[in-house]
């Protein structure tokens, strides 16, 4: 089932969701159409995530996968002044949340250039499978604005707090080769298979447990915020929910059967 938007298509086949961006002649700025689009299809996902929907996948048409923001849009932000632009980025936030928070994977399948927030995007996706061509800024800095949709809280996460800082206030380019070293992505693949390999990847997933992976998601989001005590006690009460689910149930009879595993990632393809 595909729905298509003014200026993005969801489409939903065998209970993988994938999100194009569709404005590939001004290389998928997030601003505008495309930002409130984004922000729709995240809650028909997020509605369905789990029972219909088991992954999903975000991309770009054409040649990039997102150039960040809407130059016209920061122009606009720009004449209203400061108390308008800080408004506009906690609606953008609140987008963003409802993305790091579907109970479901999240893969980012880079096609091209992933600049300013289109970065930020990438970042928070629970997994990034880059063309082999897909390039990563965070240009900011070169219209002197600093990073945003989370990509200051995200990055240095990943990369450390150093590393962070140089590819920020550089505002450099970074190759999927580097990206890939980086650990900000996980796969690099031929330009020609990345959406099918992302979307192959994304099946994997359509026989976990939904109950499993949210709650797996849930507490390995607020690790870094935990100290060990909270983080351990945030592990106890997540395998007590999945030990009481109809899945892990399921699931011991059929091992104990001596029966295949619903779920077996080495299996799966």
């Amino acid at each position: 089932m595909a729905t298509t938007y003014t200026d993005l298509m969801l489409d939903v086949q065998n209970g993988i969701a994938t999100i194009t961006f569709n404005r590939p002649e001004a290389r998928n700025p997030l601003g505008g159409a495309l930002r409130e689009e984004f922000s729709d299809a995240v809650i028909e996902i997020g509605k369905r995530a789990g029972k219909t929907i088991f992954a999903v996948v975000l991309t770009g048409a054409g040649s990039a996968f997102c150039a960040g923001g809407d130059i016209r849009v920061l122009q606009e932000m720009t004449q209203k002044g400061p108390d308008n632009m800080r408004t506009r980025m906690k609606e953008s936030h609140e987008i963003l949340e409802r993305w790091l928070d579907l109970p479901i994977p999240t893969i980012a399948a880079v096609n091209g250039a992933a600049a300013g927030a289109g970065f930020s995007l990438a970042l928070a996706s629970d997994f990034v499978i880059a063309a082999r061509r897909a390039r990563f800024v965070m240009s900011f800095g070169r219209i002197g604005l600093v990073p945003d949709w989370g990509a200051m809280y995200l990055l240095p996460r990943i990369v450390g707090q150093q590393r962070a800082k140089e590819i920020i206030l550089t505002a450099r380019m970074v190759d999927a080769e580097e990206a890939h070293s980086l650990g900000i992505v996980l796969e690099i693949v031929d330009d020609d298979v990345l959406l099918d390999h992302a979307q192959a990847f994304a099946a994997r997933f359509s026989n976990a447990s939904p109950k499993a992976i949210h709650l797996a998601k849930l507490v390995m989001s607020n690790a870094f915020e935990s100290n060990r005590s909270e983080a351990l006690d945030a592990e106890a009460d997540a395998q007590a929910a999945a030990n009481a689910s109809p899945y892990h149930k399921a699931a011991l009879e059929r091992f104990l059967a001596k029966e295949p595993a619903l779920f077996d990632w080495e299996r799966a393809d």
